[in-house]
Parts: structure tokens; C-alpha cells; sequence
């Protein structure tokens, strides 16, 4: 954590549980990224829609948002892709429920990359009514300015 080390490869190495290193760091002070990311996103998702890929990959940008260093090389890789459909194709992410899934993109669906319009400014996701923008979601929503 403190040393980039991750909790489970702590708890591997002093063999206690994941969730005994997780507590210890709270009570040292560590505020986990997970509840600062899922208690910022922009809406309400139904717990059956949170495997959605479309999904998965806001949430691991919104913790690259806040902790560029906290994630491995893969999410990384993750990351880069959704930034490139999103700048490339000049896209938002939007949810719906009624949205369909589409094969070779989304796996599920109530999620879809749909175009940007002016008024999203530089959010990752479609500004509309009954979005929720708090304070920190508005500076870990918003395209990186100098890229990953």
C-alpha cells in the first residue's frame, strides 16, 4: 500500500487475511479507494449491472483518478483502451437500463458509449439530468489532461 505493495500480497506475506491487513490500514488511517469511487459515481446502478464492462472500466479509471499509482500493469492497459474509444470516437459514457448489450463490447447491458456532446465538457460520462456530480466526482470524472 504505503510501498505500492497490495493488501492481499501483505497478507500473503505475513499470512493473515486480506481483510485483517484491510482493517489494520483503516485504523492507521488508510481511507480505501473502492467506497471514494462507488460513493462518487454518477448514478444509481442496480447490484446486477455491476459487471458490466462498460462499468468496470469507469470504476478503474475513477481509481486511477485518484491514486495513478494503485493499480497494476493490466488495469492499466484497461484504462488506456477505454480513454482511446472515448477521445478516438469522440464518445461519453451514458447508462440506461434500456440499453442493450453489444456483443464484442458490452457484456451486459444498461451501459453504451454514445457521442460526445458540448454539454459534457470534458466528463467521461453524458452530463444530463438525474446525474449525480459531487465535489469529488468532479475532478476524478473528468478526461486526464496530459493522457495516462
Amino acid at each position: 500500500m504505503g510501498e505500492g505493495m497490495k493488501q492481499s500480497e501483505i497478507a500473503r506475506r505475513y499470512g493473515v487475511s486480506r481483510q485483517y491487513i484491510c482493517q489494520l490500514a483503516q485504523a492507521g488511517g488508510h481511507t480505501p479507494l473502492t467506497p471514494i469511487v462507488a460513493e462518487n459515481m454518477p448514478w444509481e446502478v442496480p447490484s446486477e449491472l455491476l459487471s458490466n464492462t462498460i462499468y468496470k472500466a469507469l470504476r478503474l479509471f475513477g481509481h486511477w483518478q485518484l491514486d495513478n499509482e494503485a493499480l497494476a500493469e493490466a488495469s492499466l492497459t484497461k484504462i488506456r483502451g477505454f480513454l482511446n474509444k472515448l477521445e478516438r470516437f469522440n464518445q461519453v459514457v451514458d447508462y440506461d437500463p434500456s440499453y442493450p448489450a453489444v456483443p464484442g463490447l458490452t457484456n451486459m447491458p444498461g451501459f453504451a458509449y454514445v457521442p460526445r456532446v458540448e454539454s459534457d465538457e470534458n466528463f467521461v460520462f453524458r452530463v444530463r439530468e438525474g446525474v449525480r456530480i459531487t465535489p469529488v466526482g468532479n475532478r476524478i470524472w473528468r478526461l486526464p489532461e496530459g493522457g495516462l
